[in-house]
């Protein structure tokens, strides 16, 4: 035991006589759940529904069987909501009422407290697309191409906008439109954004992304601020476009599928490229930019913690940079890889992520220095 007391008071004595040891990060495990009511034995799935954290829920869909509510600290479940062929779509919520679109044709609001069904509305199509809910409209985007706005208190259709199914080529997925002031933007995947009228859905202006002939789709939620619209189609470009009259200001030649994140002048950008970028916001110049190798797949959205960025990898790790540098600082294998975004719970320095085959995993988020953690070990 001495001879560990004794190095351990060297490195001491070395980190105090140079520069004191910068703090490292690290994921530590609190709890897994299995988000499926029985085993999956057929296949690997992958999970796209990012986690929602509200009034000590967890609320996590499933592309297999359903919806279910944990709580957040013990890992308990509080109900379950069966969906055949699952729920990919993402979430959104008010105070009491759940919205989601299901793989089964339909969109459901269900009671948060209860899991109790309050309201379904028909597509006849699966439903990939998160819903988006401003002034008491829900609107979302069907995977036939028909963006609907639905009174969210009865689910009574207010209007829809029909662009119609492409006939290329197209990605399984859809955008979550985003509502900024009296327009509704939307991308398609016919390769268009379009800036649609929140009263009557009849369409203002759009613009084409993409003109690859093989995967056109805008897939990625818009990202407005101010007089900016930031978004991304799958095989062509980032670009940030005029909010008034879709005019490009900028692009960055990578495509992506997830929207952007931005934190004050600085946006993160993760390319189909395997790479994840943080850029000017305002001219698109590069600050730095993190590779991944191809065989670790796709980033997830990067979410920004504490000068953190935190993001997900289809086929490998949750994995933490630094905000300001991009230099890689820790990461967490959940063994199947993860494609839904992480999401953090900014009161308990907590993450949450959805790994693929559907298991919730609670994380911790530690800031250590490493002299103290030589000591407690020597100890």
């Amino acid at each position: 035991m001495k001879k560990y007391l004794v190095l351990a008071l060297a490195l001491g004595s070395l980190s105090c006589s140079t520069a004191p040891m910068a703090k490292k990060v690290r994921f530590e495990p609190d709890w897994v759940r299995s988000g499926l009511s029985s085993e999956n034995y057929m296949f690997k799935h992958s999970e796209r529904t990012a986690p929602l954290v509200e009034d000590g829920t967890v609320f996590q869909g499933n592309g297999i069987d359903g919806v279910v509510a944990w709580s957040k600290d013990n890992g308990r479940v509080k109900w379950r909501f069966d969906v055949r062929n699952g729920v990919e779509s993402g979430f959104t919520s008010d105070d009491k009422l759940l919205y989601f679109g299901a793989s089964d044709g339909n969109f459901y609001a269900l009671s948060k407290l209860t899991g109790k069904l309050i309201w379904s509305y028909p597509t006849r199509t699966e439903n990939l697309g998160a819903p988006m809910l401003a002034s008491g409209i829900i609107y979302f985007i069907s995977g036939n191409n028909i963006l609907y706005a639905l009174d969210s208190k009865t689910g009574k259709q207010i209007w829809n906008y029909n662009r119609g199914e492409v006939s290329s080529l197209s990605i399984r997925g859809a955008a979550r439109p985003t509502v900024y002031k009296n327009v509704v933007y939307a991308g398609f995947s016919d390769g268009y954004l379009a800036a649609i009228n929140i009263n009557d859905g009849s369409m203002m202006w759009e613009r084409k992304l993409s003109t690859n002939l093989k995967f056109v789709d805008v897939d990625a939620t818009p990202v407005v601020d101010e007089e900016t619209i930031w978004i991304s189609s799958y095989d062509g470009a980032l670009y940030a476009l005029s909010r008034t009259d879709g005019q490009v200001q900028w692009r960055l030649d990578e495509g992506g599928s997830v929207p952007v994140t931005i934190d004050d002048n600085q946006l993160i950008f993760s390319s189909l490229n395997h790479n994840v970028y943080s850029l000017n916001k305002k001219t698109g110049a590069v600050n730095w930019k993190f590779n991944f190798e191809e065989k670790y797949g796709i980033p997830t959205q990067g979410v920004i913690y504490k000068g953190l960025v935190l993001f997900g990898m289809s086929d490998g790790s949750l994995t933490a940079l630094g905000q300001l540098t991009g230099k890689k600082l820790a990461q967490y294998n959940p063994g199947s890889g993860i494609m839904a975004t992480p999401i953090t719970d900014k009161d308990s320095s907590t993450v949450y992520v959805f790994s693929n085959q559907a298991n919730l995993h609670k994380l911790k988020i530690e800031w250590y220095q490493p002299e103290k953690e030589y000591l407690k070990w020597a100890n």
